[in-house]
């Protein structure tokens, strides 16, 4: 139940976004999407069971985070007003709000909060670390202090959400995913769930005891449906948000004057290449470096419909060098430094039939790919660059969780997949046997480090040289960040980017314009 946020400055609105700003002359006068008025149609993809089957977004219509992003980027309350540190920055006191009440009308405390964090590290949960949370406190009714392990992890304040003590505290945690309150969850948030239909749509209405200003959307339906369907019910006027993951239909709704494109960056979270790091192929730290420089990332953007102004990077970092644009440049797309490295490494197309060899063995490989949308697309074009250099690789396409499990317990040769920022991520992957086969005893101290303190200033120091390390050695090509897109109909107003971009997670700042309202 995390969500993550996009830097200041980079994001670019898709060409959808800039043919939607041509004149409102172009939009059909028989729209339908203008009748439906204050209430707002969304087409999800999946077949998701409750509303803890949907997307962490869809969780903030009903429940309320500590904070949330401003259209600044900068942390405003939400169930908390405001809060204090300890000086190592561990220990948080949060004051809540005292206006908050659950959907049946009790007031939301803290024990409401302490009641959550307890249940999610209980054995039988473990939807939280007990390395994560070491203890939290309530002092009385609207105030609460926890206390963080390690280095209090990304995005506490903007992705935990929190459950009624009073309904819940009676129900036995092992039968948790199992609990009827996710199929008909009381909540605190600005929208109140009104009915479902499983597999098939959640209706969600206006809150009227919500703290805030009086919401301008009424109600929110989310229609259940694959991708294929959700394109063709927003085109057809029968939806007005489809959150999409296929690239495939950017382009098919590039040009259609009715919608708007944006795009959120989830920080921390990456597509990458992992290469086999022990394996004689991709040992030399050359060979790495090789790889990635013939790789043009700003091209594969292109490729995926994502905007070419999305960071590229070369290393793992934290929130606050991604917020303030502190990340330095990638590796630029250099074949002939490529070609370079790889001849000092010993591999050369000997017999000219376009593939490198060194010591009679061809430099050909398998990389592994999970069938997830866009990553075939993706190996598909890093498989056509690599050629460009003489290096051959061959595609396997797999179920995503098999290409996960493969990397974990080392059993690849290459392999795609996401590239996580957090310290115990890159503890198994770069750590002491982990299973890239990189070995850097600095390194692997670094991770543990950075693990050790939630300190933010000591937090950039030790990513700054985790990622002067990481760019030297290249053990992963990290391709380009991952994003969520949405295609949003040009009625609905008050998404601003780069920061409030997910309708669904901002819906109580947005509100809808009748037909021919300037743009």
């Amino acid at each position: 139940m995390r969500v993550a946020a996009v830097s200041r400055y980079w994001w670019l609105p898709s060409c959808a976004a800039f043919v939607a700003l041509a004149p409102l002359a172009c939009v059909r006068a028989d729209d339908p999407a203008y009748a439906r008025g204050a209430t707002i149609v969304v087409a999800y993809p999946g077949m998701a069971q409750d509303l803890w089957s949907l997307s962490a977004s869809a969780h903030q219509l009903v429940f309320l985070p500590l904070a949330t992003w401003d259209e600044r980027g900068e942390l405003e309350g939400r169930l908390a007003r405001r809060w204090d540190h300890s000086p190592d920055y561990r220990e948080w006191t949060y004051h809540l709000r005292t206006d908050v009440r659950w959907h049946d009308g009790v007031p939301v405390t803290a024990h409401d909060v302490k009641f959550t964090l307890d249940l999610l590290r209980h054995p039988d949960v473990l939807e939280i670390s007990p390395r994560f949370i070491e203890q939290v406190t309530v002092h009385d009714d609207s105030t609460v202090t926890v206390r963080f392990g390690g280095n209090r992890g990304f995005f506490f304040e903007t992705g935990q959400l929190y459950f009624p003590k009073h309904l819940l505290e009676d129900l036995d945690p092992k039968e948790y995913r199992e609990w009827d309150f996710w199929a008909r969850p009381l909540g605190n948030g600005p929208y109140r769930f009104v009915h479902h239909l499983p597999q098939t749509m959640m209706e969600f209405e206006a809150n009227p005891d919500f703290y805030g200003e009086k919401l301008r959307i009424e109600r929110v339906i989310i229609k259940l449906v694959t991708e294929e369907v959700g394109v063709t019910e927003l085109l057809s006027g029968n939806v007005d948000v489809f959150p999409y993951t296929n690239p495939v239909w950017a382009p098919k709704l590039a040009g259609d004057p009715r919608f708007r494109t944006y795009h959120w960056v989830y920080m921390g979270v990456a597509r990458a290449i992992y290469w086999r790091n022990d394996d004689p192929l991709f040992r030399d730290a050359r060979v790495r470096r090789a790889l990635t420089l013939a790789i043009d990332r700003r091209e594969l953007l292109r490729v995926l419909n994502l905007p070419e102004s999305l960071p590229l990077f070369d290393g793992p970092y934290t929130p606050r060098q991604f917020r303030r644009g502190e990340l330095p440049e990638a590796l630029p797309h250099d074949p002939l430094a490529a070609a370079e490295l790889l001849d000092a490494a010993g591999w050369r197309d000997v017999d000219g039939d376009g593939v490198r060899e060194r010591e009679g063995a061809e430099f050909r490989f398998t990389a592994i790919v999970p069938g997830f949308p866009g990553f075939q697309e993706m190996a598909l074009y890093v498989q056509d660059q690599l050629r460009h250099v003489g290096v051959y690789m061959e595609l396997r396409v797999l179920d995503g969780a098999v290409v996960a499990e493969r990397v974990r317990t080392a059993a690849f040769e290459a392999a795609f997949g996401p590239f996580r920022n957090e310290p115990w991520a890159l503890e198994w992957q770069f750590g002491e046997g982990g299973s890239v086969g990189y070995r850097n005893p600095e390194l692997a101290e670094l991770i543990e480090r950075a693990g050790r303190t939630a300190h933010p200033a000591i937090q950039d120091e030790v990513h700054r040289e985790f990622m002067r390390i990481f760019r030297r050695d290249l053990p992963v090509t990290i391709l380009h960040p991952v994003v969520r897109s949405f295609f949003v109909h040009r009625r609905m107003r008050g998404l601003e980017p780069p920061y409030r971009t997910d309708p669904l997670r901002f819906m109580e700042h947005l509100w809808v314009e009748e037909e021919g309202a300037e743009p």
